[in-house]
Order: C-alpha cells, then structure tokens, then sequence
C-alpha cells in the first residue's frame, strides 16, 4: 500500500466504539478475508503495529468468512470483493441476515462502479481499493469501528455512476431473480466471455459456470448467450 495520505469521507460518532467480548474491549478485533497469503500477511504486519487493533483471525474463501464472522464476531471483516466460493457482495448478502455487530469494509482491487454500488446497497460500511495509503486503511477502520462510514472522495462519483446504471421496470425485476454470484457471472457472460474464461477469473470450475449460465437464462428467460449478451448491454451491465 502506498503511504501518501488522502483522507476519506469521514463520517462517525465519537466515543461510541464497538466493542467485542472475550477480547479486551480496548481493542478494534479485526477478521482479514482475502485470497491472497501475501496479502494477508502483509495486512495483519501493518495492523498489528497499531495498538488499538487485533487481528482475531483470516478467511481464504466466501464461504469461510460468512463462518468465520458467525463464530467470531469481529469489529470489523475486511473484505475482499473476489473470493473463491462464494464472492464478497454475495458474503455482505449472507451476513445481512444475521443480527451480528460486525461492520464490513471493502477492500478489493475490483475498480467497478457497480461493484461498488452493490457493495454498499448489501451493507459495506467502507470501501477502499488495495492501493490506498496505509494510513488511510487504519483511519477507515477506526471510522468504521466507532459507528461510521468511509468512502473516498475519489470513490463517491464512481458510487453515483454505479447506482446510475442500475436498470429499472421489467429488467430490474428480472435482474433481481439472480443471486449475486449470478449477477457476477452474468456479467462477464456479457461481456462474451467463455465459461473457461468465467471460471477462471471467479475461482471456480467450468462445470459450475456452466450450471449458473443455464440458472440466468432460465430466470431470464434468455434463450442463448447472445441474447444474454444484449440483455447485459442494454441493463447498463456492460460496455457495447
């Protein structure tokens, strides 16, 4: 991470700081979920520098997140937007069912307007991109942690262009029928990709895209990729 400063939206109650037991309430308990060890590694070494924060533990895929949050309970998840398994705005979907104290923050190297948009409509309280400030990271957390949110000012009219692109009237309706790994899938099905290709920028197998692809033309009710691919472009999913 870069160490230049560029403060975030910062918008938070003073004096309010969540806190989780058995950990000493002094402390921001924090569950790292990211893919990536290196990533990881290198977040729980920054953190740890701080005094106030813990890491209470790591989650390698979606799935183990939503459990692992379930189990521990931390201040904060850090989130990654890409995971194996079960994707993050599919992880915020899952969490938001449950009546837990954890608040979320994205941070992801998925610079998309509409992911950040869904991100924020299923329950992220911050967003970040992996190439801010290490300083920033730790202002986010604590913002976060105290009741608030935080979201970049570079980020903001990415957000607006994601929540402009949302499509209205009967595709909304339709588009609502998929779940988030759907919508994930679909989009890049939009974009005219391959199963193989689908399969290997989400982290899963071949025959499991091909199983979601037959579930969104059904719900659809799409009869080929094609007019998937027009579909997408006309609900604003993807570039033509």
């Amino acid at each position: 991470m870069s160490t230049e400063r560029n403060p975030g939206l910062r918008v938070g109650r003073k004096g309010d700081v969540i806190t989780q037991q058995p950990h000493d309430p002094l402390k921001v308990t924090v569950l790292i979920a990211d893919d990536h060890g290196i990533l990881r590694e290198g977040l729980r070494g920054l953190l740890e520098e701080y005094d106030d924060l813990t890491i209470v533990g790591e989650a390698t895929t979606g799935a183990q997140a939503v459990e692992k949050v379930k189990a521990l309970e931390p201040c904060i998840l850090l989130l990654d937007l890409i995971m194996p398994e079960m994707g993050g705005v599919e992880v915020l979907e899952a969490l938001a069912t449950e009546k837990l104290s954890t608040r979320t923050i994205v941070l992801t190297g998925a610079d998309d307007d509409e992911l950040l948009a869904r991100s924020i409509q299923s329950g992220a309280m911050g967003y970040l991109l992996k190439d801010a400030a290490s300083n920033q990271l730790v202002d986010a957390i604590r913002t976060v942690a105290e009741g608030g949110c935080w979201l970049p000012p570079d980020l903001t009219e990415k957000l607006f262009r994601g929540m402009s692109k949302r499509p209205h009237g009967e595709d909304s309706a339709k588009l609502s029928l998929l779940t988030a790994r759907e919508i994930e899938v679909f989009k890049l099905l939009g974009e005219a990709k391959t199963n193989n290709e689908i399969a290997d920028e989400l982290f899963i197998s071949e025959h499991t895209v091909k199983v979601h692809v037959g579930r969104i033309l059904e719900k659809l009710g799409l009869n080929s990729r094609s007019e998937a691919v027009k579909f997408a472009i006309r609900c604003g999913l993807v570039q033509p």
